[in-house]
């Protein structure tokens, strides 16, 4: 039989965070080829990733990963889709029960873009 091992991040690099209005938030995803969002702990949230590169597949086989940037907009509650006040919708994925979702939610709220 396989064994299979659980082996999360050890490190997450995030180069840039983006606070916007909801209504930004949904016209920007909607333009993307994947036109989804995600959602924990009242924020809705996109992020995206640094292209690979053999170096970078080395960290990732170490436990680390680099993000370019991750969106956000604070959003209290839960929705399959969310729609801007334009009629522009979008999918929501609900990633609450992620364990690595949950850190960075917990971590995004601690930062000084959280409160701008």
């Amino acid at each position: 039989m396989t064994d299979f091992i659980y082996e999360p991040y050890k490190k997450i690099h995030v180069h840039d965070l983006i606070k916007m209005s909801l209504d930004d938030l949904v016209s920007m995803i909607s333009t993307l080829e994947s036109a989804n969002a995600y959602w924990a702990d009242g924020v809705l949230f996109v992020s995206f990733s640094i292209s690979e590169s053999d170096e970078l597949g080395k960290k990732e086989i170490e436990g680390e990963t680099y993000l370019d940037r991750v969106v956000f907009c604070k959003y209290d509650r839960y929705t399959k889709t969310a729609k801007s006040s334009t009629n522009v919708e979008i999918n929501v994925i609900n990633v609450q029960t992620s364990h690595l979702y949950h850190d960075l939610v917990s971590w995004l709220k601690k930062q000084a873009v959280w409160n701008e």
